[in-house]
This record gives C-alpha cells, sequence and structure tokens, in this order.
C-alpha cells in the first residue's frame, strides 16, 4: 500500500495556526506535539487508570473511562446522563493535574482562540475518553463525521472536525494508528461492516500513514478520514485520553467526545 506525507511535528518554536487549515482538508495526515507530558507522569496517571472501578466495557474487546457519543445517536438524553456522571468521574481520576487541561492549552495556543468542552442548553457534552486497548485488541477502518452521523446534536453545527489524542500508555508491541488518504463517500457504504466499521476494500488504493504510540505524545489527525489501530501486543495496554473538537463560524473551539 503507498505511503503518505510525514506527520507534522510541532515544537514550542513552531506554532502556526495554518497548520490546522491543512489538517482539516486533508493536505497533512496528522499533527504530533511531542511530550507533552513526560514519563513520571504518564506513568501515574496510567497507574491510576488501571486501578480505576469506573472501568467500563467498550466497543469490542476494548475498555474506556468516560463516554462517546457514537454510542447514543439516537439517544440523546442517555448520552448526556451518562456524560454527568462519567464527568464527575474523570475528574476524579485525573485530579489536580488533568492532563486535558495541558490538551487544551496545546491546541488553543497554535490555534490562537480558546477551547472549551461543548454544551448544549444545560446539558454539558462528555469531556474526553479514556481508553484501554488490552492485549490482542485493535480497532478497525472507521471514520468519525458528527456533521453526518449526529445530525440532532448541536456539536453538528460546528466546522473542521478533528480528533485529538494523547498516549498515556504505549504497548510493547502494535498498537500504531494508520490514517488513509481518503475521506467517506457515500458510495463507501457497501463495504460497511455490520458489527462495526469497513472492509479492507474501502481503503485498498489509498495512501497510508503510520504513527506510533509514543508515551507522552499528542497526536492530531483528521477523523473523516478513514483510520485503524492495529493489534496491541505484548503484556501492555495501550491507554489514551482523547477527544473531539470543531469550531464555529467565529471560530471559536468546542470540544466533545
Amino acid at each position: 500500500m503507498p505511503t503518505h506525507s510525514i506527520p507534522k511535528i510541532i515544537t514550542d518554536s513552531d506554532l502556526q495556526t495554518e497548520y490546522f487549515h491543512e489538517l482539516s482538508v486533508g493536505n497533512i495526515p496528522a499533527i504530533i506535539f511531542p511530550k507533552i507530558l513526560d514519563k513520571r507522569e504518564c506513568d501515574d496517571l496510567s497507574a491510576k487508570i488501571l486501578s480505576s472501578k469506573e472501568i467500563s466495557v467498550g466497543l469490542g474487546s476494548t475498555e474506556k473511562i468516560g463516554e462517546s457519543l457514537n454510542s447514543y445517536i439516537s439517544n440523546k438524553f442517555e448520552y448526556f446522563k451518562k456524560s454527568k456522571s462519567s464527568n464527575a468521574a474523570l475528574r476524579k481520576i485525573l485530579s489536580s493535574k488533568d492532563p486535558r487541561q495541558r490538551m487544551l492549552e496545546r491546541i488553543s495556543t497554535s490555534y490562537g482562540k480558546k477551547i472549551q468542552f461543548a454544551r448544549e442548553k444545560s446539558w454539558s457534552y462528555s469531556h474526553g475518553i479514556i481508553r484501554l486497548h488490552n492485549p490482542g485488541t485493535m480497532i478497525h477502518i472507521h471514520r468519525d463525521n458528527a456533521s453526518f452521523e449526529a445530525s440532532n446534536f448541536s456539536i453538528s453545527e460546528l466546522f473542521g472536525q478533528l480528533s485529538a489524542v494523547l498516549h498515556l500508555q504505549s504497548p510493547e508491541f502494535g498498537g500504531k494508528l494508520s490514517i488513509f488518504d481518503k475521506f467517506w463517500t457515500r458510495s463507501d457504504e457497501k463495504y460497511r461492516k455490520p458489527e462495526f466499521g469497513y472492509s479492507n476494500n474501502v481503503i485498498k488504493k489509498a495512501f497510508q500513514t503510520s504513527i506510533p504510540c509514543n508515551q507522552g505524545d499528542l497526536v492530531l489527525i483528521n477523523p473523516k478520514k478513514y483510520h485503524s489501530v492495529n493489534a496491541v501486543k505484548g503484556k501492555l495496554a495501550r491507554i489514551t485520553l482523547g477527544f473531539f473538537f470543531g469550531h464555529d463560524k467565529y471560530h471559536n473551539l468546542f470540544a466533545w467526545s
């Protein structure tokens, strides 16, 4: 399969709003903020997560803490109800050194606009999701598009949806993120799997970029492009903290998961 262009690595001296536009239109596969957390911070957070009683079963054999809007597309009330309790659980687990604040600050500084978690009337959207991909698990080829899939939620009106993922624990082997240079089209639905995702035929001729799960790195991608995570191998789980974000017509940024 052909390879794609190299992800843009952002350092503190190289912050340009144009990179977000380039990612949004698909000209670059990813933006990487390297090591926004150090090893000790990541290890401490991972230990707290692994010992938490808030872990629940997620998609496939994965585990999670937090809610994903994609699981509640047809049940808006239930999503906001569950988000309220999961937001409280995340605050407790992530505590005073909440890495989400570091993530939001890096994005805000780079973009040049404040970012905050989205609200709809009196309801709060989910403030992120922790995912644990245990050995043997993977994420099949899929894409995320709130404007199409979540049309009854206000975040569907935001523009330029991107995904932010912070790697807290790296697996011994595997767990690499692959981004395919292909946006969804309606004709792709013939490749959709009944349970989740799409068959490999949907990206057969697409360029591919692989991004390793480096501990402490914050990775931004365009989730409207097809992407996947290969199988985690070894004894350690792949642990990430993530959310989506987009902007309104005034370019104010709002995040959710």
